[in-house]
């Protein structure tokens, strides 16, 4: 048993390891004064004999090396809260806001591609079918794609025709980041040209979800809780795209602001021992 006591005379202190029980004679290294003491003692023995403390291993002390708060996260949370309102209204008013935000893009230079498939009303792929887009000219291939890169961003109109099928013209959206793919059904040639025009139902409905997710990251970092929902729900913001691409920029801020205040979040603490 590790212990220590005080040496009567020059109260000195002595660190011992005696066994656990019995009466133990002890000389003091600094004055050679000789005295008794009791590894474990009950209350008939006297204080001489019993003034011995057990000494445990050092505590260890856990503290937390969190830094200290700051605002980043709450403005991070304000941002894309804003990204959440702005998308929520591009999905309102989907097609003009769609339009005006890939024509911000277009003109920083990013274009889009896409892939068609081509088949009848069977289902049966259709080979060499002339698809135009602006000034590209193509034609299916023996499995009945058609691919093309480097598409003007927007809302593109596709000339679809075959010999013996009625022509098609359809409305498709190009987007950046993302290849366009639909499939296309001609129909064998009766009546007049087919025209379908582009539905933004579907898009406002994705871009309603990419918003919501940007929505439970700014409550995370409102609440400074679960790091990787609000960093997604950023990263995910970033494609809510907005009027003239608001919502993106801004959501890339937020994705800076949450990286740059990880350690902030609750599930960012880690301990130093001491």
């Amino acid at each position: 048993m590790k212990g220590r006591t005080t040496c009567p005379k020059c109260k000195n202190e002595i660190i011992l390891d005696l066994p656990d029980k019995g009466k133990h004679e002890v000389v003091c290294p600094k004055c050679d004064n000789k005295f008794s003491i009791q590894a474990k003692c009950d209350d008939s023995k006297s204080f001489e004999e019993c003034s011995w403390e057990e000494h445990g291993e050092p505590r260890k002390t856990v503290l937390s090396s969190m830094k200290p708060k700051t605002k980043m996260p709450m403005i991070a949370a304000i941002i894309l809260a804003c990204v959440f309102i702005i998308g929520i209204t591009t999905a309102a008013f989907s097609e003009s806001f769609i339009e005006s935000s890939l024509d911000v893009a277009s003109y920083a230079g990013l274009t889009g591609s896409m892939k068609i498939l081509v088949t009848d009303q069977s289902n049966n792929t259709l080979s060499n079918v002339k698809i135009k887009i602006d000034d590209i000219n193509g034609v299916t291939n023996s499995e009945g794609y058609f691919s093309s890169e480097k598409i003007e961003l927007g809302i593109q109109q596709l000339v679809i025709s075959k010999e013996n099928y009625k022509n098609q013209t359809r409305e498709i959206l190009v987007t950046p980041f993302f290849k366009s793919e639909s499939i296309i059904k001609l129909e064998n040639e009766s009546g007049n040209e087919k025209n379908i025009q582009f539905n933004s139902t579907g898009c406002a409905i994705i871009l309603v979800i990419f918003s919501v997710i940007a929505l439970i990251g700014a409550i995370s970092c409102l609440k400074r809780q679960h790091f990787d929902i609000a960093i997604v729900g950023a990263l995910i913001g970033i494609f809510s795209f907005g009027f003239f691409l608001i919502g993106s920029i801004l959501a890339i801020i937020a994705f800076i602001i949450i990286f740059k205040s990880k350690d902030e979040f609750e599930n960012g603490k880690k301990g130093r021992i001491f």
